[in-house]
């Protein structure tokens, strides 16, 4: 069975939480509820994920306007006729540009991609990105939790994640991905909503802006 949260339930989610994890409702009290952020299940959304993995917000923000801005849409027929170099020009790496032309290529050959990621599972969601070259454990939980809604996702090895975790939790003691994703396993099934409220004081705290 699919398990997802909407915009019409996200807070009676977070209001569950709050009951019955004092740190969460500590959380509350100081941040309020997190953004309900919330990406299009879409090829620009995946695209956007994997511009932004391993680079601040603020960067891949910057480059995913610049290749918009290039390019005129993001949609698959644009990005596969594009070189490595005109990704280069917009601030791409050969890697990222690599990723994002099969990705492209995949979507012509298969357009309904997304729709099928939508009556899947978790478990086969996550598989059929992660057959996607450059799609790794980190883009396709993100993707997952932001375009997906899927309510039980803990994202693997996020830094702003974990960071918070640590600081909010553990004192800011320094904490590993098993470590974070341990202490989030005993909000299963419901994890997503955990993590958005430690998203949320991170950004708050380090005053970064995300716009989905």
């Amino acid at each position: 069975m699919v398990k997802t949260f909407s915009k019409s339930n996200y807070q009676k989610h977070c209001d569950a939480m709050r009951r019955h994890h004092g740190v969460i409702e500590r959380l509350h009290q100081l941040h309020g509820y997190p953004p309900f952020w919330k990406r299009s299940n879409s090829f620009e959304s995946l695209c956007k994920t994997i511009i932004e993995q391993q680079v601040s917000l603020a960067s891949a923000k910057s480059v995913y306007n610049r290749l918009k801005e290039f390019t005129g849409l993001i949609a698959p027929a644009e990005l596969a006729a594009l070189s490595t170099e005109e990704y280069r020009s917009c601030g791409i790496t050969r890697q990222k540009a690599q990723y994002l032309i099969l990705l492209a290529i995949r979507l012509l050959q298969g357009p309904d991609f997304f729709i099928s990621l939508e009556k899947m599972n978790d478990l086969a969601a996550k598989e059929k990105l992660i057959s996607l070259k450059g799609i790794g454990h980190w883009t396709a939980n993100v993707y997952m939790l932001v375009a997906l809604n899927r309510i039980d996702i803990y994202p693997d090895f996020d830094v702003a994640l974990i960071n918070s975790i640590a600081y909010e939790v553990f004192e800011g003691s320094k904490i590993n991905n098993e470590a974070a994703k341990e202490y989030i396993s005993q909000f299963s099934p419901m994890q997503s909503i955990p993590c958005l409220y430690f998203y949320h004081a991170y950004i708050v705290r380090r005053k970064v802006v995300f716009v989905p």
